[in-house]
């Protein structure tokens, strides 16, 4: 019975002895945290927001890529019913992509009948007295139109820093057969 409670003693006093030891060791590794904290938070603000600004690129692209894939499907469908069509077109893309500014786009649309050359007109206007003259008569069964969308106020700034620094454009084009 007393080497039982020598024993216990002696266990209660090492107990002791590694409770100081890890007390000492806990207040020298007060605050560790928030030195590993203020060394990780810059690189993922730095991470963070760069995924952020490429995201905002990249809908501006797929935004803009929807919208002309838009425009040729309407004026696929405008042969004979359209007097505007680049009107149309326009309209079609500003619709389809409602986050880009209206002001930062321009617009290319070249129809062929299949007969004639290609007839480029630029701009939101390219309005006929009837649809069998002017810009609405190429718009053809069997002829093609071509919608060419370029959006000039993407940006891709981080920090201070673009990495277009002689501005961006983003363009894109479709071609479609007028039905």
């Amino acid at each position: 019975m007393i080497r039982s409670i020598t024993n216990s003693n002696l266990n209660g006093q090492r107990q002791l002895d590694v409770k100081r030891k890890c007390s000492r060791v806990a207040v020298a590794e007060e605050g560790q945290a928030l030195v590993e904290a203020a060394l990780v938070l810059p690189m993922l603000l730095t991470v963070g927001t760069g995924i952020i600004v490429f995201g905002i690129y990249m809908m501006q692209i797929l935004s803009l890529t929807e919208g002309v894939g838009s425009a040729g499907r309407v004026l696929a469908v405008s042969g004979g019913v359209t007097l505007d069509p680049c009107a149309a077109a326009a309209t079609a893309v500003q619709n389809a992509s409602p986050l880009l500014k209206t002001s930062s786009l321009s617009y290319t649309v070249t129809m062929n009948t299949g007969t004639s050359g290609d007839q480029a007109y630029s701009g939101t206007s390219c309005s006929s007295a009837s649809t069998t003259t002017g810009a609405a008569g190429y718009l053809v069964s069997g002829g093609t139109v071509k919608v060419k969308a370029t959006y000039s106020s993407c940006s891709l700034s981080f920090y201070g820093n673009n990495f277009f620094p002689g501005g961006c454009s983003i363009s894109q084009t479709v071609m479609e057969t007028v039905q």
